[in-house]
């Protein structure tokens, strides 16, 4: 597995080889920072030799990871994308699948999220012609579609088919797997003591900084007869305090509590 060093003890310990990947500054406060863009065409070039030493039948690489799918291209290597959250492609009068909200259920509310499609697919292909730059710049043709960063061979869409929107067909290239279960080991936590009804708060691992969210959902159910239990992912932000029903920890372990 190719990843960045700091995850190299949890990936040997699971019995696998560790490769590292390109490490660079994308986005910091300075002015020395790589655009994403660039990055991956660097680190494309520089994951080469790693898959040509390693030799592998096919490459599996994250949505995020521009890189892996450049450079197994360029090696000519099959390749899948892994998409460890609902599949982003839409349909017509899908909400945007980055807000999270329901599937209209009348025709008033799929008209007015179909009436926005034309401002959503203004960012959808300017990520397509963002990667196809990347693209031409390491010699690789275009590709016309968009959300071109997905594999047409195979796409694993690792989340529970339940939170799926109900689409009129599937791609023959996605498939629904099921959650991704793998979790760094870790301690037990205290829950909050009683019978009722846990919740589980679990904030975005690389969005909201400040813990709007965790913050909001425990100023939210703090009067509710329910017990909360929430985790700040180690952010080293400042722990929100908790409500006399709640409970909030740096990390848990889902499979612990939610077994």
């Amino acid at each position: 597995m190719q990843t960045w060093i700091r995850w190299r003890e949890d990936v040997e310990r699971e019995g696998m080889r560790f490769g590292p990947a390109p490490e660079y500054k994308v986005f910091p406060e300075r002015g020395d920072a790589l655009a994403p863009y660039q990055a991956a065409v660097l680190a494309a070039q520089e994951s080469r030799p790693l898959m040509r030493e390693f030799d592998p039948h096919a490459v599996v690489a994250d949505i995020l990871t521009t890189a892996a799918p450049l450079g197994a291209e360029l090696e000519e290597r099959r390749w899948a994308t892994l998409i460890p959250h609902v599949l982003p492609t839409p349909e017509r009068g899908f909400p945007p699948y980055s807000i999270g909200a329901r599937l209209p259920r009348t025709p008033v509310g799929a008209a007015l999220w179909r009436a926005m499609e034309p401002i959503v697919r203004l960012g959808v292909e300017q990520g397509r012609e963002e990667l196809n730059g990347a693209r031409r710049r390491v010699g690789l043709p275009e590709l016309p579609w968009t959300h071109n960063g997905i594999s047409r061979e195979l796409a694993i869409v690792a989340t529970f088919p339940q939170l799926e929107y109900p689409r009129s067909s599937w791609e023959p290239w996605a498939r629904v797997t099921g959650p991704l279960m793998w979790e760094q080991p870790f301690g037990e936590v205290e829950l909050p003591p009683g019978d009722a009804p846990l919740v589980l708060v679990a904030p975005s691992t690389s969005q909201d900084p400040k813990q709007r969210m965790l913050r909001a959902a425990l100023e939210g159910l703090a009067d509710e007869p329910v017990r909360v239990i929430a985790t700040t992912n180690r952010r080293g932000y400042p722990v929100p305090s908790a409500p006399a029903n709640a409970r909030v920890v740096d990390w848990l372990s889902y499979a612990r509590t939610m077994p």
